[in-house]
């Protein structure tokens, strides 16, 4: 069974609050973690959900790594972090 990040409570409150997450950056919502790969659930510009894990590429970027409530993309040779919001 797969280990998962705790939900922050603001992280929670904006998820159902009308226009809380902007649109049009990549947002963080959650962490997976499994005995052989980590996951991460992430919502895209224009809302859309997304599944990714180590390697996959979003927007532009490759998935270099994924921790407990953060996403490391690597993008042009420079590392960005995302993180759940609210933390």
């Amino acid at each position: 069974m797969a280990n998962q990040t705790s939900t922050p409570a603001a992280t929670l409150a904006a998820a159902t609050q009308q226009g809380a997450l902007p649109l049009r950056r990549i947002t963080l919502l959650g962490t997976m973690h499994g005995p052989s790969n980590a996951r991460a659930l992430v919502r895209v510009s224009g809302g859309k959900v997304a599944r990714v894990e180590i390697g996959d590429t979003l927007d532009r970027a490759t998935v270099a790594a994924i921790g407990e409530g953060v996403v490391i993309l690597s993008r042009g040779g420079r590392a960005e972090e995302l993180r759940l919001p609210g933390t």
